[in-house]
């Protein structure tokens, strides 16, 4: 069993007693994460957090050992669902369960994340259940419920010392992953193949500090300068193409390591890179170092820190490249949906945020692709000026042999 995060639990109860809840009594992968120190590994688990810092966890009975092993739960309910065929339907025990906790921490109020608050590509299975049923029970058992999705995102945001420990374990995972990359991508590759060599090296990784259990969205491979021209990736799949001399390749993918992500996205040339080709990968870089220079702490809007990265993109020649945001929030999830940074964000930018920090350049000429570069790093913003901790400072080059 873990040691509590206290400070996780603290921010919690702060909550809590700000919104006059009992509890928050949460559903989703991320939220029973931040919770309980635990990635659920299930479908139809619940967490419950009370005002007095108790966390219980209610799963089906073939994940009790791990929830004592990987949780700092005070208490765990279980239930015999698909055990011996016996009939138990799973939706009517997760209710059950939330009765015992009910009666147990005497809970009258609560909170309860009864929307999501991140985009992303799905990362569980549990997270395409949606525990509609359950969550139209919750009237019936307590006295009052709310929607604690807002909260549960804003706690989430701010990620405490253990949470950033772990997310440094989740980006050598990544790095693993990038260095795959770089070494595998080579003139008759295809896409899919590159892809499943940055998958595998991400897999080995289970074992290495620690970490128990790792995953990696579909890598991402575009290449050539029709594909790497549309800077909305998500859609992106790795296809058969072989990798040509001369193509811009450009990987981007989401790894996660007991359930903390980082979002990472690298580009390198096959071959030797043009002038033209290195001038636009300057500007990129420079954009990152332009938004980490601007950053006051507790000041910083999302869009101030997104301008700042344009106007260094723009100062060098590269504004007609610039076609979405700078960054947006990373680590309980591949994308989350705090803080933002860019155009219009007034949201103000803290220390213990982490976001990633990916400004691209995307170009086309009379309507013809002429190719595009990202490069996407992840940062915990700090506490003082300028501050920010660089979680995957790796290889990020043109070619095999760059830094």
């Amino acid at each position: 069993m873990p040691s509590k995060d206290l400070e996780r639990l603290d921010r919690i109860q702060q909550t809590l007693r700000q919104n006059h809840w009992d509890a928050l009594v949460l559903f989703h992968p991320d939220n029973i994460l931040m919770a309980s120190g635990m990635l659920p590994g299930s479908t139809h688990v619940a967490a419950v957090v009370t005002a007095d810092g108790e966390v219980a966890l209610i799963t089906p009975w073939w994940r009790a050992e791990f929830a004592r092993q990987e949780s700092w739960a005070d208490k765990i309910w279980t239930f015999d669902w698909c055990r011996g065929f016996n009939g138990v339907e799973p939706l009517a025990a997760l209710v059950e369960g939330l009765k015992s906790s009910r009666e147990h921490f005497r809970l009258e109020a609560v909170g309860y994340d009864a929307r999501m608050h991140h985009y992303s590509p799905a990362k569980l299975p549990s997270e395409s259940f949606t525990y509609d049923e359950v969550k139209a029970k919750l009237p019936e058992l307590f006295r009052s419920v709310a929607d604690a999705a807002g909260a549960a995102s804003q706690l989430k945001a701010l990620k405490t010392p253990r949470e950033i420990e772990k997310l440094r374990a989740a980006h050598d995972v990544a790095k693993a992953g990038v260095e795959a990359f770089y070494a595998h991508a080579a003139e008759g590759m295809r896409e899919t193949d590159l892809g499943a060599e940055v998958n595998y090296a991400v897999l080995k990784q289970v074992g290495e500090r620690g970490i128990r259990y790792t995953y990696c969205d579909p890598p991402q491979i575009t290449s050539g300068a029709d594909r790497t021209s549309i800077a909305g990736t998500m859609s992106n799949h790795a296809t058969g193409r072989r990798l040509k001399a001369g193509d811009l390749v450009m990987l981007e993918f989401g790894v996660q390591a007991d359930g903390y992500w980082a979002d990472i996205t690298r580009t390198l040339v096959i071959g030797e890179p043009t002038r033209r080709q290195c001038r636009i990968h300057e500007a990129i870089l420079a954009a990152q170092k332009s938004a980490i220079a601007a950053y006051a702490p507790g000041e910083s809007t999302g869009d101030a820190l997104c301008q700042a990265a344009w106007e260094a993109m723009r100062g060098l020649g590269f504004g007609g490249g610039i076609t979405h945001f700078l960054g947006h929030g990373v680590g309980f999830a591949y994308h989350e949906d705090r803080p933002i940074l860019g155009p219009g964000e007034s949201n103000r930018v803290q220390p213990g945020h982490v976001t990633s920090v990916e400004p691209g350049l995307y170009f086309f000429e009379n309507g013809v692709a002429q190719g595009g570069m990202r490069v996407e790093d992840n940062v915990v913003w700090g506490d003082k000026p300028s501050q920010a901790e660089i979680l995957s400072d790796f290889q990020r080059g043109l070619s095999k042999d760059a830094t």
